[in-house]
């Protein structure tokens, strides 16, 4: 222990002597600073204020911000024990969460209390789904069993990635997935309690932006675009999706208009929704980008009587769609959306913008622009971020589950693309997605006739939906349906189809 304890020391007396090197001012600025009149004189010139440090940058930005990072890493490695400490003290704080320390093989159920909620499928009213974030309760604590002393650690400088990746490594558990993450997510600003120990935390941010800029966002080209949709619909994969999914395999949220819907009910309620807000007619031409495993083409060709040409870069869902949901008024192709041709009166995307990437959005709205008539409409149906708080709470779910994958934000959906395009109608169904998540993990809960899958695989699949159904309960994720027209669209009413059940408004 004390050989480590000074392993530590050293280590950090290294990385702060580095660092402090790298970054002092320049021999001409402390000659400028001792020269300088007292402190408040227009000529005045401290070491250590921001004009300095700016300077200095710009004399040798390199040199400057390897000197930052060492600073950083030293600082880390000074304060790794006692930021695990302020961590538990933040999270007793302000959150309800009780921590549990257990042995690696120690069954949690002997030390649980029991007091935990079985995740609410359905209900009678919204309040019986989403009780635990209701405010008027007095609910037991959430206990989350430790069984690796550097769980704390890895939450705190990796975030949601960290957290995890320890789940699937089986590192943690807890009575309650879904809600230990809601609990978690309440905590938006650490920085401002850890104090100065907020620079290791920081030095982990910068470094993830900087490997974001530069080593995982080179933008969403065909190649790489078909590279990021086969490491999600892969062929071993479509085993998970048949299980845990509705009988029309649908991979996106239900519309649980009536908090007493089943999945299936949900789903159907969904595509339904959606033809009504495209208003479609017999013989009309509609272009799918994304059609998943194209339950919603051959609902849509078969309600409706519509031609449909769909597109994915999925050669699983390719080959699913054809054998399961063929209809002779569908044209499924291997395609990417920029190779899309032709003239369409309708033009829909449920789930695939996600994988867009802000760097090709333009190009998105562009290339359904030019594929949709002028009076036609386009519906785009997708994930959404909130913009808030300092961690990035989408990286697990990134490296794991949609590589490549980004969330658009409302404004770059409402702003950018204005000048070419008229919103019609906007409607949230976030607060849906969390039964939608649940039903899912309840079809999954047994992994039956699921052998080839190890144990790591599986916990991945379980931290992801319950991660996803707590962040949509907290609203920090959305989910979007959007109906736009174009601004030069001959069009002679506002879409007030949308707007009316049996010839009514609603």
């Amino acid at each position: 222990m004390r050989r480590r304890t000074l392993l530590r020391a050293a280590l950090c007396s290294v990385c702060l002597a580095a660092g402090l090197g790298f970054v002092a001012p320049a021999p001409w600025a402390r000659a400028r600073a001792q020269r300088a009149p007292g402190p408040g004189s227009p000529g005045s010139l401290r070491v250590g204020e921001p004009r300095v440090a700016q300077k200095a940058f710009a004399a040798s930005p390199a040199i400057t911000l390897v000197g930052a990072v060492m600073v950083l890493l030293g600082f880390q490695v000074m304060n790794t024990e006692a930021s695990d400490d302020a961590l538990k003290d933040l999270l007793q704080r302000y959150t309800n969460i009780q921590i549990i320390d257990v042995g690696p093989d120690e069954d949690v159920k002997d030390v649980a209390s029991g007091a935990s909620h079985r995740p609410v499928l359905r209900g009678k009213t919204p309040e019986d789904v989403h009780w635990y974030a209701r405010t008027d309760l007095d609910l037991p604590p959430v206990q989350w069993f430790l069984r690796n002393d550097t769980v704390l650690r890895r939450v705190l400088f990796e975030g949601g990635l960290g957290l995890g990746e320890s789940y699937m490594d089986g590192h943690w558990d807890s009575d309650d997935v879904e809600r230990l993450v809601y609990e978690l997510l309440r905590i938006e600003d650490l920085t401002k309690e850890l104090g100065a120990r907020e620079l290791p935390l920081l030095g982990t941010i910068l470094f993830g932006a900087v490997k974001g800029k530069f080593l995982e966002m080179p933008g969403n080209t065909v190649e790489g675009a078909s590279e990021n949709i086969n490491r999600t619909y892969d062929v071993e994969t479509i085993k998970v999706y048949e299980e845990m999914l509705d009988r029309n395999m649908q991979y996106s949220v239900g519309y649980f208009y009536k908090p007493d819907l089943t999945l299936d009910e949900a789903q159907v309620a969904k595509m339904e929704m959606i033809g009504k807000k495209l208003n479609l007619k017999p013989g009309m031409k509609l272009l799918e980008i994304g059609f998943g495993f194209g339950g919603l083409a051959n609902f849509l060709a078969t309600k409706y009587d519509v031609q449909i040409t769909a597109v994915t870069l999925s050669k699983a869902q390719m080959e699913w769609a054809k054998k399961h949901n063929g209809h002779p008024n569908i044209d499924f192709r291997f395609a990417d959306y920029r190779e899309a041709e032709g003239k369409f009166d309708r033009v829909y995307s449920v789930g695939m913008f996600e994988h867009v990437g802000r760097k090709s959005f333009a190009t998105y709205f562009d290339k359904v622009y030019d594929c949709l008539k002028d009076d036609g409409i386009f519906l785009l149906h997708t994930l959404g971020w909130a913009k808030r708080g300092e961690w990035n709470h989408n990286a697990f779910v990134g490296k794991y589950i949609f590589p490549g994958g980004e969330l658009p934000t409302l404004y770059l959906l409402t702003e950018e693309f204005s000048d070419k395009w008229h919103l019609e109608d906007f409607q949230s169904l976030g607060k849906c997605y969390v039964q939608t998540l649940r039903s899912w993990l309840d079809n999954l809960k047994t992994w039956d006739g699921m052998d080839e899958f190890d144990s790591r695989f599986k916990r991945m699949w379980e931290y992801y939906l319950n991660c996803c159904a707590a962040a949509f309960e907290k609203r920090r994720t959305k989910v979007w349906q959007m109906v736009w027209t174009k601004q030069s669209s001959t069009r002679l009413d506002d879409c007030h189809h949308i707007r009316l059940r049996d010839g009514k408004p609603i």
